[in-house]
């Protein structure tokens, strides 16, 4: 596992004071298996570190980013567009981070409208 990823959930639940076992009982996991996590032992799943960000109100993808994992959403999306996401995302490479922003935006906008 990505030492990096069990120092930043370490890092995120003591920032917020909740304890090792506590947060175990947030995602219906043990606190050895938190406690597993920020020690590096094992690979958690991309549904746990989506619970684990969910739990401490963390961002998801940064989380997902440092286990170098994709979030089970986004798989899902690829599943079901599976050639128009490469074309979309080689189209997209050198977007800015501003175009980025505003891409999101209407991504958003699309979503709510529907």
């Amino acid at each position: 596992m990505n030492y990096s990823l069990s120092m930043r959930i370490k890092e995120l639940r003591t920032q917020q004071g909740v304890g090792v076992r506590e947060l175990g009982r947030l995602i219906s996991k043990t606190g050895q298996h938190i406690s597993n996590i920020e020690k590096g032992i094992g690979n958690p799943s991309a549904e746990v570190i989506v619970a684990i960000a969910k739990a401490l109100n963390a961002d998801k993808d940064e989380l997902l980013h440092l286990a170098e994992l994709v979030d089970p959403q986004v798989v899902h999306v690829i599943h079901q567009k599976p050639s128009a996401i490469p074309a979309f995302l080689r189209s997209a490479s050198d977007l800015t981070d501003d175009q980025w922003k505003e891409l999101q935006a209407y991504a958003d906008k699309l979503k709510s409208d529907s």
